[in-house]
């Protein structure tokens, strides 16, 4: 919320979003701007607050100690103006207009401003500028009536709703008020959060005091309740132990008496079921003859038949054999013209591969000739070329040469005829300066080394040698000779030049 209303209303002086006046090169006079960019208390970039051009921060071109206060200044002084808050309470809203340099502005009108919200002129100043005054009696120096057209210096008018709207937003809680508000529910929160720990840390006391009685008070109960149990388990476990024992003598008489009988009873069977043995086996025995001797004729006859259908089975067997036979002769014979067949269409068709395979190659070969000879005719081509101009080269250089030779021989004549022109004068003043002394043999320089010609054409000579050696050291690689032949023959060579 601060930052809003610092954004706002104005803010620090000093930092970005603060405010500092500034001259406006659209707006060709010095007006309020924003600051966009700082770097201590250095404003380097900024934005003007009539026009919203962005630029970097230029100097005020004139301050309120160049300008001379007219002559009711100091009557105008002590002029008591209405404050903010009075002045939107007493003004018109429905003269509201939004504020633009074009707009010609009069005393007390209320004025909607895009940065600064709303205000009202308080004083008409000279030189095009008005007086405005802000939320929390700001006031603010800007420009008016610059305009050409009427309609520009009408302006452009401001629904009344909307004026009531800004006014609402700007008639709400100051940031020190807001600060203030913040700083109280936050201290009350605290208090009340501290309240709420304490009750909770003493409900959680109560708790487990309460709850350490309890799980006493439970476990003496249990203990109780484990007592009486053990004691009514051992006295349970008594009376089934004497239950258990008269039920014991009580089966065991159960048990013998019942066994003399079943005794009695299984004797009885065994007898009965001796005799029922007997009877079945006399009956089945008398049952088992007369059935092998029925299945004895079944199975003679079952014998016949199958010997008669085993005849019928081979005489078949044998017809399809032959059948089979006669098939299989026949499908051999038709394998064998197919193989033959096959064979012949192999036979024919490698002939024909093998002359188009040699065809191909004749082909090859000429093109391999032609390929040959024309490698060969480009070779001897290119050599000719080379050698021509290699030749053009050389030419070339021995011309330069010549030239070079010619003009340092013409620089020499030129130095020797400047150095003996020289040694005259010198000569002739020293035969004015010393009239009685004897004139001394000159003596001629001796020379030292070759002279600068003789060393130019040896330096010529050399490398001219060199480019013969490298042409011939590629001609002997051409042609396929040794090297060292090739150094020889260029050793050679030099010798004879």
């Amino acid at each position: 919320m601060d930052q809003i209303f610092e954004s706002h209303f104005g803010g620090n002086q000093n930092s970005n979003g603060g405010e500092t006046d500034a001259y406006c090169p659209k707006c060709r006079t010095d007006t309020s701007h924003i600051i966009l960019e700082s770097y201590g208390d250095e404003v380097r970039r900024v934005q003007c607050g009539v026009c919203g051009d962005t630029h970097a921060f230029k100097a005020p071109r004139g301050g309120e100690e160049d300008i001379p206060e007219p002559i009711s200044v100091s009557r105008r002084k002590n002029i008591k103006k209405l404050e903010w808050l009075e002045g939107m309470n007493s003004y018109e809203l429905e003269s509201a207009v939004r504020y633009s340099p074009h707009a010609q502005l009069s005393l007390h009108q209320i004025v909607v401003h895009r940065t600064f919200g709303v205000g009202f002129v308080s004083e008409v100043l000279g030189d095009n500028k008005v007086e405005l005054l802000f939320r929390g009696n700001v006031p603010r120096i800007l420009v008016h009536g610059r305009g050409e057209s009427e309609d520009e210096r009408r302006g452009e008018r401001v629904p009344i709703d909307e004026v009531k709207q800004v006014l609402g937003l700007e008639l709400g809680p100051s940031p020190e008020e807001i600060a203030a508000e913040r700083e109280r529910k936050l201290a009350e929160e605290e208090a009340e959060a501290a309240r709420q720990r304490e009750e909770k840390r003493l409900a959680a006391e109560r708790a487990r005091a309460e709850a350490a009685a309890r799980r006493e008070e439970e476990r003496q109960r249990r203990e109780e309740e484990r007592e009486k149990k053990r004691r009514e388990r051992d006295e349970e476990r008594q009376r089934k132990e004497e239950e258990r024992q008269r039920l014991r003598v009580e089966k065991e008489a159960e048990r013998l008496s019942l066994k003399q009988q079943q005794q009695e009873e299984r004797q009885r069977q065994i007898e009965h079921k001796k005799f029922e043995a007997e009877q079945r086996r006399l009956e089945l025995q008398s049952k088992r003859d007369e059935e092998r001797e029925a299945k004895q004729k079944e199975r003679e006859r079952l014998l016949k038949e199958k010997e008669k259908e085993r005849l019928a089975k081979d005489k078949e067997r044998e017809r399809l054999t032959k059948e089979k036979e006669k098939e299989r002769e026949r499908l051999v014979k038709e394998r064998e013209r197919e193989k033959l067949a096959v064979q012949k269409q192999r036979e024919r068709v490698l002939k024909e591969k093998q002359k188009e395979r040699e065809q191909l190659g004749k082909e090859r070969e000429r093109e391999k000739l032609v390929k040959q000879k024309e490698r060969e005719r480009l070779q001897l081509t290119r050599e000719r070329e080379k050698l021509a101009k290699q030749k053009e080269r050389e030419r070339l250089q021995l011309q330069r040469e010549r030239e070079r030779q010619k003009k340092e021989r013409e620089r020499n004549a030129l130095a020797q005829k400047s150095r003996s022109k020289a040694a005259k004068t010198r000569s002739r003043g020293q035969r004015a300066s010393t009239p009685s002394k004897k004139k001394s043999p000159t003596k001629k320089p001796v020379a030292r080394g070759k002279s600068p010609t003789k060393a130019r054409s040896h330096a010529v000579a050399k490398s001219r040698a060199k480019a013969a050696r490298t042409s011939r050291h590629s001609q002997a690689k051409r042609a396929g000779k040794p090297v060292k032949t090739a150094k020889r023959n260029a050793a050679r060579a030099t010798r004879r030049r």
